[in-house]
Parts: structure tokens; C-alpha cells; sequence
């Protein structure tokens, strides 16, 4: 079968076996593309005809007089075999099958159709997505499985066997910066699988960063090869699901995976050079890492932020993860002390000295200048703010002061843009639906500044712990 290539991803035309004029998986496909801009011609298929969504509908694939590059398959198991033959004499590239119900089911009648979709795929030279899968992501068509997901291409590229995975990690990852070139969601792997898809990687010149979910493989040593080229380029980041024993029974019964043993994929892992995760927000983590964060020259870091507590916290967490907290040469120190003189009548509440809390300073330049004084000291490689946003309105007055995050982060970004040294943000602890939205502002405004930013203190000292010990073992 041919190989994945650019033109796996660049379609004119869409074919969707399975929508109807009322809503169902068919129909919200549909809405999909159009929402999300593709480009190409879609077309709805279903035996009944009629409209959907100001698209005529075709009753069958042969009916349509364009060509078809892609099908997406929403119709029962049983009529799958004959779609792939269609589709094939169509002249399609790739059938993917949203439709479940075969080796993952464990009955001997769902393996046997799987079997048979890639008797029919290669006689018909079309290749095949999933089964059980939602297919493909590829923004710089418009082509979608979702109709949220950012618009914009970037440089990273995600394979995953769960579709559900897929949509909260592009979503989660999308809503702090991350871009994607593209990313696939795969399924049961009948025929296009893991390594196909992460051998493409390596030769694509629009992905700079390679994440992947993974079930089980079909062909050990074939992966073992194929990761260890694409990760002596680009880094690559794997989440395994399914390591222990109950969740490779689980993996067994979404994918029909064979989830092998933990020890195992830690030792291969290891030989690649490919960096392990162990749930979807680390995974989302090293993403925003990789895509915003400048490697520092070493692990010595300037905490800066809000409550004295969680600077603790923060103080615990980044040292516990290899970081060094170095304090300030005596004359710097003092400096610190007239600067904060400068800006406020009182130093009550505040810690000035690392980590450094500049919670009740009322000023942005205040602010500005600690943290950019801070920034340029040579004791430091790089400088983590963190934002408590529940404790930034007690106590629950009103206040002559902005909101202190919006005030914090402008300072913040004002040094981000002045300085060469890394620089990244942790907003956490949110409490209620008015902090969540908030959040949400102050994501956007730093997503707008390329500064990367983490959901609590302790994912990212581990994210930025992971980042520095891929770079340390690339130097030696």
C-alpha cells in the first residue's frame, strides 16, 4: 500500500456516508466542516436523499458526479464493506470509519468484518482510518472533527487511538497557544497505523513537535525504529494508555489493542529518546512547553507571584523537581528593598527574597520593576511567575486597584517581551465560574504574548523539569 504522504492530509472533497436531514454523528460532520471553513466540496450521503444544511444530499457514493478524496463512514459495520468498494472505485484516498463494532468488540464477527474492510481497502488501493476512530485534523484546509478547534496551522502534530483524547487534548493544548500542522485520530489501526503515521512526521517539514496517545502496537521492532529516527530530529512526547493491568483490559475493549507491559515501554522509551507522559494535561503540558518556552542555560529559577503560601508551594514543588532557588547577592538584595520602598508605604505581607512575593505592591510599574530587576540578575536562568486567581479578590471589597492578575500579567509581559531569559506563568487555584473566566482572559492575553502558561505549580515544575532533561541529555 502506498505510503502516508502530503496527500493523506490534502483533500478537495469530502464524503460523509451516514448524515441525515435530523441531527446525528453523520449530520454533526457536516457541521463541522462548514463551521470549521473547509475548503473543498462536501458531500452528505444517505439513502433517504433530501438536504442537509443547504447541501444536497447523495444516496450513494457512486452518485456523486466530482471526485471524492475523503469518506468518513457513519453508517452500521455491516454496510461498511461495501462503502470501502465504492469508495475505492471512486476514486477516494481514505475511507475512516467512525463507525465502531468490530475487533474491539472481541467477537469473532466483529474481526472477521475488520478482516475483510482490508481485503476489500487493498484490492481497491484506498487506505483506511480507525475503524472506530474520528479521523482527521488538518487546519490549513478547514478540515475538522470538531468545530471549536483552532483555525490556525502550527507545528505540532498529534496521532491518537481514542477520538475522545484527541478532542480534549487539541482543545485543552488550543485554548494556551498550541497550534497543530495536523493530527489524526486512528482507532483500531486495521490499516494506517501508529507507525505510518509517526514515520510521516519525520520527513514533514510543517511539524517541529510530534505527540502521541497509544493504545498497543502491532509491530514492535517496527516502532522501536521508526521512533527512534523521528526523535533524534524532533522531540516527541507519548502518552501510553493502557500500562497497567486493568487498563489494558480497558485498551483491549475500546481499540482491541495489545497494551503490553509497563516495563516494557519504559525501557523502550528510553532506548528512543522519546519523552513519556502519564495523562492528557502532561501531555498538554509539554506541548505549550516545547511551543513557548526557550530552552534556559541551567535549572536556576526567580519565583515571583502572589500569596506567600503558595510561593512555599512553589519553592517546594520546583526544587523537588531539580530546580535551584538561588537568593540574591547582598547589594541586589537591597536594591529589591528601595524599589519596593519606591512603590508602596509598606512591605506587610510581602516576601523579598526568593521566592518573591509582590502580592500587595498596588502599582504596575511597581511590579515591573522587581520582576524586570529580577529578570536581568545573573543569578538566575529564568523567571516563574505564579497567579493564585482565588486569593487576587479577597477580601471581597472594593478595591481603587485593577484586578490584580491583569495588573500583574501586564507587568509580567512587559518583562517577557524586554528580556532574552525564559519566562513563564502558572494561573491556578480558580474556585468558581467568575475566576474560570477570568482565566480565560488572562490565557488569551498571554496566549497573544507567546508566554506559556501552566494550570497549577506542580505541573509545571514537572513539565519544564522534563523539557530541561530532554535538552541536557541532547548536550550529552
Amino acid at each position: 500500500m502506498k505510503k502516508i504522504d502530503d496527500s493523506f492530509f490534502q483533500h478537495s472533497s469530502v464524503a460523509i456516508a451516514g448524515a441525515s436531514s435530523e441531527y446525528n454523528i453523520g449530520h454533526a460532520f457536516v457541521q463541522c466542516m462548514q463551521d470549521s471553513g473547509f475548503q473543498g466540496t462536501v458531500y452528505p450521503l444517505n439513502p433517504a436523499g433530501g438536504e442537509i444544511r443547504g447541501l444536497k444530499v447523495y444516496r450513494s457514493i457512486t452518485d456523486i458526479p466530482g471526485q471524492v478524496d475523503y469518506v468518513i463512514s457513519c453508517i452500521p459495520a455491516r454496510f461498511t464493506p461495501q462503502l470501502v468498494k465504492d469508495s475505492a472505485a471512486k476514486g477516494a484516498k481514505i475511507v475512516s470509519f467512525f463507525t465502531a463494532g468490530y475487533s474491539e468488540t472481541g467477537r469473532q464477527e466483529g474481526r472477521g468484518l475488520e478482516v475483510e474492510l482490508l481485503r476489500v481497502a487493498r484490492a481497491g488501493g484506498v487506505r483506511l482510518l480507525g475503524p472506530n476512530c474520528l479521523g482527521l485534523y488538518c487546519p490549513q484546509i478547514g478540515l475538522s472533527f470538531a468545530s471549536d478547534f483552532p483555525k490556525e496551522k502550527g507545528n505540532v502534530g498529534f496521532i491518537g487511538q481514542s477520538g475522545g483524547n484527541a478532542i480534549y487534548l487539541i482543545r485543552a493544548a488550543g485554548q494556551r497557544g498550541v497550534r497543530f500542522s495536523k493530527a489524526i485520530s486512528y482507532g483500531n489501526a486495521c490499516d494506517v497505523d501508529e507507525c505510518d503515521l509517526l514515520e510521516y512526521f519525520i520527513t514533514d517539514d510543517e511539524t517541529r513537535i510530534v505527540a502521541a496517545y497509544i493504545e498497543g502496537v502491532r509491530d514492535g521492532r517496527r516502532f522501536l525504529r521508526v521512533l527512534r529516527r523521528l526523535s533524534a530530529i524532533k522531540p516527541v512526547i507519548i502518552l501510553k494508555g493502557g500500562y497497567t493491568r486493568g487498563g489494558a483490559v480497558a485498551a483491549s475493549s475500546h481499540t482491541g489493542s495489545l497494551a503490553g507491559a509497563n516495563e516494557s515501554w519504559k525501557g523502550l522509551l528510553n532506548q528512543t529518546g522519546a519523552i513519556r507522559v502519564y495523562n492528557l494535561d502532561e501531555l498538554a503540558d509539554m506541548l505549550v512547553t516545547f511551543s513557548y518556552l526557550a530552552p534556559p542555560p541551567g535549572r536556576r529559577a526567580v519565583i515571583c507571584g502572589s500569596n506567600g503560601g503558595f510561593s512555599v508551594l512553589t519553592a517546594d514543588d520546583y526544587i523537588h523537581a531539580g530546580f535551584d532557588l538561588p537568593q540574591l547577592a547582598p547589594k541586589e538584595q537591597q536594591e529589591i528593598y528601595e524599589q519596593v520602598a519606591r512603590f508602596s508605604s509598606t512591605d506587610a505581607g510581602m516576601i523579598l527574597r526568593n521566592p518573591f512575593d509582590i502580592t500587595n505592591i498596588p502599582s504596575p510599574e511597581g511590579q515591573y520593576t522587581i520582576m524586570r530587576s529580577l529578570a536581568a540578575s545573573e543569578r538566575f536562568d529564568m523567571l516563574v511567575a505564579q497567579v493564585s486567581i482565588s486569593n487576587s479578590g479577597w477580601p471581597f471589597v472594593e478595591s481603587p486597584f485593577r484586578f490584580w492578575p491583569d495588573m500583574f500579567l501586564d507587568a509580567l509581559l512587559r518583562v517577557h517581551r524586554e528580556v532574552d531569559k525564559p519566562v513563564a506563568a502558572v494561573l491556578h487555584s480558580i474556585t468558581n465560574t467568575g475566576e474560570f473566566e477570568r482565566l480565560v482572559l488572562l490565557r488569551q492575553k498571554c496566549q497573544a504574548a507567546g508566554l506559556p502558561i501552566y494550570d497549577s505549580i506542580p505541573r509545571a515544575a514537572l513539565a519544564m523539569d522534563r523539557f530541561l532533561l530532554y535538552h541536557e541529555k541532547r548536550k550529552s
